[in-house]
């Protein structure tokens, strides 16, 4: 998860989807792009890349409209240019190019494709549009922090404040560690609500927001257990953070954020059964999270429970499919460290090469080295299989 800073409020919030995360000519036709023509195409991004990451825009823009122009359906140069056009504050053209990816994409079409069409349109003040958006990326993200934040600021803006309220809870529940900042905006979205309702004349509703207002509010800010949690872990204390994760669990066992530090902090500490024990607990509350999954079938693979991570990894890129091959990245990788666990060095490599190529930049580096790994143990094994037979 990526470390964001949230801000609250319509006026502060463009700050945070910035750290979150020219139009196609009317008619354009898709070519179909060779397969030579792609290999050209991506290494030419490699190129075009650089300018994105040095945020020289019109020579990123340049770069990729050549890529896009042979390839049309070109994903990365596609998104790249309106990552570009939102760098030059140009958000109508970025609008496009981001719809673009999002009709490119189809059925793999990713929470972030709408993320980025979301910051666009807010950035326009174009809030409805916006919410319409994060709304889209939620469904596909249901936990995501980032997309949870930016949907009930955006609910906020839109007026509709009781989804704000609602969005920013659940945020609360599976992002403690950005607790103070969401709280601030819960507050303001709370009090919107009860004004909301008192103006509708249903005031049993008021008084149920004004309560959340003061409720969270009051919270905002202060000194909790979770805070000493976040400090305890931030200092390696793993063990010390444990005691006061199980405390807080015993008294509200159903808190998926607890439950997962739980797990984190187990894992610090080197008690793998413990950590496989609290996301089994996570899991029960949280059952649509991909991106952790991941991470808890390459515990199992640590704690040796090879067989049985590669048996939940079938299972969880079964589950998630739907959520597309960049979510699924760190299952097939975790899936691919239980295969080599088994010395099946084949099916290791097919699953680390699907890490490699989902466009997930955490683990196509990794998934590339360890392609490369297999297919040394491949030849290994296959120059002793030789070797063997001609000693008998």
């Amino acid at each position: 998860m990526s470390r964001i800073k949230l801000t609250t409020g319509v006026s502060t919030f463009f700050v945070l989807v910035l750290l979150l995360g020219s139009l196609l000519p009317a008619g354009s036709a898709l070519a179909v792009c060779q397969p030579g023509q792609m290999q050209e195409a991506n290494l030419a991004y490699q190129s075009a890349a650089q300018f994105l990451n040095a945020q020289q825009w019109d020579q990123a823009i340049s770069r990729l409209n050549s890529i896009v122009k042979v390839c049309p359906e070109h994903v990365d140069a596609t998104r790249g240019i309106g990552t570009a056009f939102v760098g030059k504050a140009d958000y109508i053209q970025a609008i496009g190019w981001f719809n673009k990816v999002v009709a490119l994409r189809g059925n793999e079409v990713q929470a972030g494709d709408f993320a980025n069409l979301g910051k666009a349109y807010a950035k326009l003040k174009k809030y409805k549009e916006a919410r319409a958006e994060y709304m889209k990326a939620q469904k596909l993200a249901p936990d995501d922090c980032g997309v949870l934040f930016n949907l009930g600021v955006m609910h906020y803006a839109s007026k509709y404040n009781a989804q704000s309220v609602e969005t920013l809870q659940h945020a609360l529940e599976v992002c403690p560690q950005y607790r103070d900042n969401i709280l601030k905006q819960l507050s303001v979205s709370a009090t919107a609500a009860a004004k909301q309702q008192t103006q509708n004349g249903n005031s049993e509703k008021a008084a149920y927001y004004t309560n959340l207002m003061n409720q969270y509010g009051g919270q905002a800010g202060g000194s909790t257990t979770y805070d000493m949690v976040k400090k305890k872990m931030a200092a390696k204390q793993y063990n010390e953070a444990i005691v006061l994760l199980n405390q807080m669990l015993a008294k509200k066992p159903n808190q998926p954020g607890a439950a997962l530090t739980l797990a984190r902090a187990c894992d610090g500490a080197g008690d793998k059964k413990g950590s496989i024990a609290a996301y089994n607990k996570y899991f029960q509350l949280k059952p649509n999270d991909a991106k952790t999954y991941g991470t808890y079938v390459q515990v199992l693979v640590e704690d040796g429970q090879c067989s049985t991570a590669a048996t939940k990894a079938a299972a969880g890129s079964k589950k998630f499919a739907s959520q597309g091959r960049s979510a699924l990245a760190s299952i097939h990788y975790s899936w691919g460290l239980a295969l080599e666990c088994q010395e099946d060095y084949e099916g290791a490599k097919v699953q680390f090469q699907k890490a490699a190529s989902s466009g997930n930049k955490t683990y196509s580096g990794p998934g590339k080295t360890q392609v490369e790994r297999m297919e040394d143990f491949i030849k290994m094994t296959d120059a002793q299989r030789k070797k063997a037979a001609q000693g008998q």
